[in-house]
């Protein structure tokens, strides 16, 4: 009997354990088929991305954790998104991970910025 109850106060807590950083379970991002010069904190190549077919193109400064970019090749990837507690100065305050890249079509990505 102990074990079960021991078990089962075990099962509760796992299951009300939330990640409260957590902003996106799951988000679809469209990568561009080229990297662009940005600043941030020095020159460098950013990605550019956008939620939906229809948005204009945006920059992202950060990295995508696994996410492993080929230039030439326009990507649709499902990501998560977590807060960062204490982030660096010069750093996001979000961290975004790869779930999976859904395609990686060969393709020169159009209306990018100049």
């Amino acid at each position: 009997m102990k074990k079960i109850v021991y078990l089962i106060c075990l099962s509760i807590c796992i299951l009300s354990c939330e990640d409260n950083n957590l902003i996106t379970p799951e988000k679809t991002l469209i990568v561009a088929s080229k990297k662009i010069d940005c600043i941030g904190v020095d020159n460098q190549k950013c990605l550019l991305i956008k939620e939906t077919e229809t948005e204009n193109w945006q920059y992202f400064y950060s990295s995508i954790i696994g996410f492993n970019y080929d230039e030439g090749f326009e990507y649709v990837i499902k990501v998560s998104e977590r807060r960062i507690e204490n982030p660096p100065q010069d750093g996001s305050s979000i961290e975004t991970t790869l779930i999976e890249v859904v395609s990686k079509t060969e393709k020169t990505s159009e209306n990018l910025p100049i």
